[in-house]
């Protein structure tokens, strides 16, 4: 299965004269040829006019290879299914917004999203077809997932299908100039106060730049202080005891989250968070980057692994090839590792639009997606040799301009297909002992008490909705230490999330938590 396929380029050709059609131009449909050589409707081998799906993705657009790219992947999907596929790319940093009018203009056949995008709201909404019914056209999609579709299942529909997450890899972390750290004397990386040592280190060094800048560090800071003990349950609401694991909990009630605001204010008075950093996009990295490419910031203190390792990591390297890099992985020594589960709360999902007049064509495209070693290297890696290349069975990124480089399709990351990349310098050694020590410790825990759980967010509609203004207004400028006296405005907060009707979300989450419980 790991075995990629070096080229296609003798087949490609054989397809395309086949079919007679041009070369795919980058945005819009492929244009066909009539019989006097004249542009005419596209048709498949069965004679049919070839559909024309329309789908979003995150990332940059790479500089070349698109035109490539859709050439080789006309080839597949006409043949395959009788359709071609464009993409639009959505840049990260307002995504929330920016997929929310994506959906709103109902021009596209396949989403992405997840958590981070309000996924289950927009499920909510029907914006997403029920994929259920369609299942029994995709045979090898859900052998594939061998059961596991049904934990994203909402009231047993589907509307989407999930990335396939194996154990092992990074979570949230801080990416560091490791140089800088031995050059200052400082002691190694590995918790909340060494971690500390180097910011405060860093903002004297780099006095003009704020070195948290996103607003969701005070996560990162609850990851730290408290993720050894607690087990997020509703992210950003409530949280279960490791050892109580069925036993709901106001995060605002346990005494982490006091000294996470605390630590908040501090490093906000310090200057080690921006001032301006209420401002801040919902996803900030992208600007963070820009410091970093022009040496302007020694770190990033709120990103993924995975997202660091593809998007900084090769452009920094080409830019500094004199740096040495380091990660503290927020979650591999302070989190219990688990077998990976999905749920709608917690994994990247594609989805077909409810409005979509092709839904079962776009589905079957996911399905080759995840199934097909041709269709899964060209949608997440692009052009080889022009987008990555390959050694044996790494893919590898050298010689690859950094702005050349293709995101790969949002949502479609599959660890039984993916091919591990070769890093340069340092990194690789990062990458290897992060994957393999995280597998270790996912398969010595088993499965997480809350795998399968999802709460149903329906009976608290009303409640939710008020609670995420409170938290907007209230509980985000404490968390990013813009209080004036914390004890009095946690007390606000919590008068004021009871008044929206916390109370009985709790109590609806608890009865959810006991159902549960009784059937595990």
């Amino acid at each position: 299965m790991r075995k990629p396929i070096r080229t296609i380029r003798a087949l490609l050709t054989c397809f395309f004269f086949s079919v007679i059609i041009l070369s795919a131009c980058r945005h819009g449909p492929s244009p066909g040829l009539g019989e006097e050589g004249t542009p005419g409707i596209i048709r498949g081998p069965d004679g049919q006019p070839v559909v024309q799906l329309k789908g979003i993705t995150m990332g940059r657009e790479p500089a070349s290879g698109m035109d490539r790219f859709y050439q080789q992947l006309d080839a597949l999907t006409i043949r395959d299914l009788g359709a071609t596929i464009r993409f639009d790319f959505i840049p990260w940093g307002d995504e929330k917004n920016q997929i929310s009018r994506a959906i709103a203009s109902k021009e596209y056949d396949l989403y992405v999203g997840g958590a981070w995008s309000d996924f289950t709201s927009f499920a909510a909404r029907n914006a997403f077809a029920n994929l259920t019914p369609l299942l029994d056209q995709v045979p090898d999609l859900v052998s594939h997932y061998g059961g596991k579709l049904n934990n994203v299942m909402i009231h047993g529909r589907l509307f989407g299908i999930p990335q396939y997450n194996l154990p092992g890899g990074g979570g949230e972390g801080m990416l560091f100039r490791e140089d800088l750290r031995k050059a200052w004397g400082l002691p190694e990386i590995k918790d909340l106060e060494s971690a500390e040592k180097y910011l405060y280190k860093a903002k004297e060094a780099y006095p003009d730049t704020p070195m948290i800048n996103d607003k969701r560090f005070a996560d990162n800071l609850w990851t730290l202080m408290a993720g050894s003990k607690y087990l997020d349950v509703v992210k950003g609401y409530a949280v279960v005891s490791v050892d109580e694991p069925y036993k709901a909990i106001s995060m605002y009630d346990t005494p982490e989250y006091k000294q996470v605001l605390l630590r908040a204010k501090q490093w906000h008075e310090d200057g080690i968070v921006s001032r301006e950093i209420l401002a801040a996009q919902g996803n900030a990295t992208g600007e963070t980057l820009e410091w970093m490419k022009t040496d302007k910031k020694p770190l990033e203190f709120n990103n993924h692994f995975g997202a660091v390792s593809s998007s900084y990591i090769g452009v920094l390297k080409e830019l500094f090839p004199e740096f040495e890099y380091g990660w503290f992985d927020y979650y591999l020594d302070h989190v219990p590792n688990y077998m990976p589960f999905m749920t709608t709360d917690n994994i990247t999902m594609i989805s077909v639009g409810a409005h979509s007049k092709h839904k079962e064509i776009a589905l079957k495209l996911i399905e080759k997606a995840h199934t097909d070693r041709t269709y899964y290297n060209l949608l997440l890696y692009g052009v080889e040799g022009e987008n990555y290349n390959l050694e044996g069975d790494y893919i590898s990124y050298a010689g690859i301009k950094s702005e050349n480089k293709k995101p790969g399709w949002t949502g479609l990351y599959d660890g039984s297909m993916s091919l591990m990349e070769k890093y340069p310098g340092e990194w690789q050694a990062i990458v290897e002992h992060l994957h393999s020590e995280g597998a270790k410790r996912a398969v010595e825990n088993g499965e997480s008490p809350l795998a399968g759980f999802r709460f149903d967010t329906g009976p608290t509609t009303t409640e939710l909705a008020a609670m995420d203004a409170v938290r907007s207004h209230h509980i985000v400028p404490l968390s990013v230490g813009m209080s004036e006296g914390i004890d009095a405005d946690l007390a606000l907060a919590r008068q004021r999330m009871d008044e929206a009707g916390f109370p009985s979300f709790m109590e609806e989450l608890q009865n959810q938590l006991d159902a549960f419980a009784a059937k595990k």
